[in-house]
């Protein structure tokens, strides 16, 4: 997914102390180091590895082993929390599943309000959003005595049947609200219907192993974060232990994990969205190739046929084309007086270089990715403005009665104060169906300061520094680079903010309010953070992956107790290590496989993490390469390639 990066032997000007974004500027034989963490550069992005994506011409830069093993605890971990979250668990699963269903036995894509689920959809899935599970799963009713789970016994897992036993297609006709889905894009739901049909004889399948066929499907999807992280990370700048620390970033989030899990469009979404920001990360520091642009047009087409947050995207992409332009142009080459010469920006239209201000703007690479990214994925949505005067119409036609609790008094302060916690506790830990299940307020409160104070220190850093020298970012070049991979994260914010706001002015109530809708931007705020967490460690860069690592360790085992406490223990018992085969032998019941599959499942995980950790500990004490941190010859700085590629050599 990243393109490589054309290198060269002639060593770029050194000047002061980079950060993060400018690391490849100093290639080996400027000063730099090798990645062991030095006082004077770790934490900064200056090391002779692969920097921009690229490596030595003709070669890409290795993944880590601890990078390939944090990816695989990853998945382990998605699997873990496909089987402790039974089916029709995850945020509206029933009705994507229905989606699904639907296409595969010729529903189309009917118009907002005419979607009605399918009776065999409904026939299982009712427990969970109306029936015998609701006050439990939605409503925290366990502590008013609902049993959990852990006290149900489940259908025998040999008398489970499938949707078309259960009553397949034929739309429920009680009166219910219509399935809203209808509102998104159909993309991850076609693709879930051909899995569906390409698996022999999945339409005999009990319902649950067809919806964890769906499951895993998203778990393929959301598998490469952690090396998107890492592959951003690079390209950024950073040296391979802070790179490697980015890849394990998306561990310490607990709701990514339980997101990840179970089926929905935010997965699809979330992958378009990291493999985007692989390329803005480049585009930042001055890759302004076609091929770059190409690339991003693609993952932004995609995700603009996954949800309508990635409305958002072509400006994040145009303020990146900004920001790799302003670093280009920075880029000299003295001349005989030893006066530096402007370097010009390549691909400029024909037409702007008559206009002196527009003239070396990237207006083609940037025209490309917006463009592209628009034909692949715009239709959809001049479809529906076609169709129904709207861009994202009302899914259900109607508006529908709101279950929320009531947020008074009416004020636009106790809307803000609930919307606030509300996306940071659920950001970390939207493990339920509302609350409970929780994680630990101070967990949450913890994670969130640390987050965000690593990030504001990476901006602050590259805010803060002194004059560049010649050929070095400029101020607002180095401001704007990590702020570009922070703005999916805030875009989607401010838009949950505005839609929240719109309905608390209709209703009085807290709608919409769902940290999940920021992890688009999950891979940004990785590498941002990771740049911030070097800064502070200085010359104990080598500690990185293992801190993040510990963290992660920390939040899941916190987030797996709440879960399996509310979920797999019986009322007015409390968790003791002693209760461990109790909460594996209860998920197992319900789990869609056999026993010994969970049981299986759940031992690699616990491996896995062990693993991970002996090998970020071998590499935080220096006994090894895990972590990509002797990466080998290093990456040049797209920009100074393009610099020299278009400055006349001197006479």
């Amino acid at each position: 997914m990243t393109p490589e990066t054309p290198t060269t032997d002639k060593p770029e000007p050194r000047g002061e102390e980079p950060l993060a974004a400018d690391a490849a500027d100093h290639p080996a034989g400027t000063g730099a180091t090798t990645g062991t963490g030095t006082a004077s550069t770790a934490g900064t992005g200056t090391e002779a590895g692969t920097g921009s994506g690229g490596g030595v011409a003709g070669r890409r830069p290795a993944v880590p082993a601890l990078v390939l093993l944090i990816t695989a605890l990853h998945v382990a971990l998605l699997v873990t929390y496909a089987f402790v979250y039974p089916t029709w668990t995850g945020y509206d699963e029933a009705q994507h599943v229905d989606m699904v269903y639907g296409l595969q036995h010729g529903a189309g894509w009917p118009a907002p309000g005419e979607k009605m689920i399918a009776t065999g959809v409904a026939a299982t899935s009712d427990d969970f959003d109306r029936g015998r599970y609701q006050d439990m799963f939605q409503s925290g009713g366990k502590r008013r005595g609902s049993p959990s789970f852990a006290e149900i016994a489940p259908t025998p897992r040999g008398e489970r049947r499938s949707f078309d036993e259960l009553g397949g297609a034929t739309p429920v006709d009680d009166g219910r609200l219509s399935n809203q889905m209808i509102q998104h894009p159909p993309l991850v739901y076609a693709v879930g219907a051909g899995l569906l049909e390409i698996l022999p004889g999945s339409a005999g399948w009990a319902y649950d192993q067809q919806v964890l066929a769906l499951r895993l499907l998203n778990i393929l999807i959301v598998a490469p974060l952690p090396l998107l992280a890492w592959a951003a990370a690079r390209r950024f700048g950073l040296p391979g232990p802070l790179a490697t620390a980015a890849a394990a970033l998306p561990l310490a989030v607990p709701g990514f994990t339980r997101v990840g899990a179970t089926f929905n469009n935010d997965g699809i979404l979330i992958l378009a969205t990291g493999a985007l920001t692989v390329m803005l990360a480049g585009v930042v520091r001055g890759d302004l190739r076609r091929r770059t642009a190409a690339w991003a047009g693609l993952w932004f087409g995609v995700a603009m046929l996954s949800k309508a947050f990635a409305f958002a995207l072509p400006v994040t992409i145009a303020a990146a084309y900004l920001v790799g332009w302003l670093r280009l142009r920075r880029r000299v080459q003295a001349t005989d007086d030893g006066s530096p010469a402007r370097v010009p920006s390549p691909h400029r239209l024909p037409v702007l270089r008559r206009l002196p201000v527009l003239r070396d703007l990237p207006v083609l690479p940037a025209t490309i990715a917006v463009g592209l990214g628009l034909v692949i994925g715009g239709w959809w949505w001049v479809r529906n403005f076609v169709l129904y005067d709207a861009l994202q119409p009302n899914g259900w036609a109607t508006n529908p009665p709101r279950r929320e609790a009531l947020l008074l008094p009416d004020s636009f302060l106790t809307w803000f104060g609930y919307f606030f916690r509300t996306m940071i506790s659920r950001f970390w830990g939207g493990l339920g169906m509302f609350e409970p299940p929780q994680l630990s307020p101070v967990a949450i409160v913890a994670a969130t300061v640390a987050v965000v104070g690593l990030c504001v220190t990476a901006v602050v850093a590259a805010a803060r520094r002194g004059q560049p020298a010649a050929g070095e970012p400029g101020r607002i070049a180095r401001l704007g680079a990590p702020l570009v991979l922070l703005a999916p994260v805030a875009f989607a914010y401010l838009m949950v903010g505005q839609r929240s706001w719109a309905e608390y002015e209709r209703y009085t109530r807290g709608i919409a309010v769902q940290g999940r809708y920021l992890y688009l931007g999950l891979v940004g705020l990785a590498v941002v953070t990771a740049a911030g967490l070097g800064r502070m460690l200085g010359g104990r860069a080598r500690l990185a992956p293992l801190t993040v690592l510990a963290g992660a360790a920390l939040m899941q085992g916190l987030a797996l107790l709440a879960v399996c406490s509310y979920y797999w223990l019986p009322r007015g018992v409390a968790f003791t290590p002693a209760q461990v085969p109790d909460i594996v032998s209860a998920a197992a019941r319900w789990a869609p496989l056999p026993f010994g599959v969970t049981v299986t499942v759940f031992v690699l995980t616990a491996l896995g993490w062990i693993a991970a950790l002996t090998l970020a500990a071998r590499a935080a004490a220096g006994g090894g390469r895990a972590d990509g941190a002797e990466a080998g010859p290093a990456a040049e700085d797209p920009a100074a390639h393009l610099a020299r590629q278009e400055t006349p050599a001197r006479s």
